[in-house]
């Protein structure tokens, strides 16, 4: 199965007025996180994920742009995705053989990738991170790490 894992894009900085919770993706942000998940549809080719989702405004953005281009039905908001812990992520929100997308922020982002493949990238702006994850071996094989700036995608 593939385990998604995205970061956010672009988001206006917070101030004393906007909370960091509630900061909106900015146009570059849409555009990164578009630019991305286009990417990862031709990947993936048109084949169906289920999205979850940080409850902050600028992942819920992301993860919209991410089901318009990937044509995913629904999008889940999990409080889990504010937590670093990859155990409990993996128990709550991984159950059937699927392809999944996590959109999150990039402290957590970066720990999941460690703990389910021992991989280790610093997530740029929508960046994505695809995970070829055995459910049975819990364990994970990095095969993908997409970037909004990737001019040429070549798969294997």
């Amino acid at each position: 199965m593939y385990i998604i894992l995205m970061r956010h894009g672009e988001a206006e900085p917070e101030t004393e007025d906007i909370a960091n919770k509630n900061r909106s993706l900015t146009p570059k942000g849409m555009r990164q996180a578009r630019k991305s998940a286009r990417i990862l549809s031709k990947f993936l080719k048109d084949n169906p994920i289920r999205i979850f989702t940080s409850p902050y405004q600028r992942t819920r953005q992301t993860a919209g742009i991410l089901a318009e281009e990937c044509f995913a039905e629904e999008i889940h908001t999990a409080e889990e995705l504010l937590s670093s812990n990859w155990q409990m992520v993996l128990n709550h929100l991984i159950s059937d053989g699927s392809p999944i997308a996590l959109v999150s922020h990039h402290p957590f982002l970066q720990s999941y990738l460690l703990s389910s493949c021992s991989a280790a990238v610093k997530f740029d702006l929508a960046g994505i991170a695809v995970i070829d994850y055995d459910l049975r071996w819990r364990q994970g094989k990095l095969v993908g790490y997409f970037t909004p700036s990737l001019k040429l995608m070549k798969k294997e």
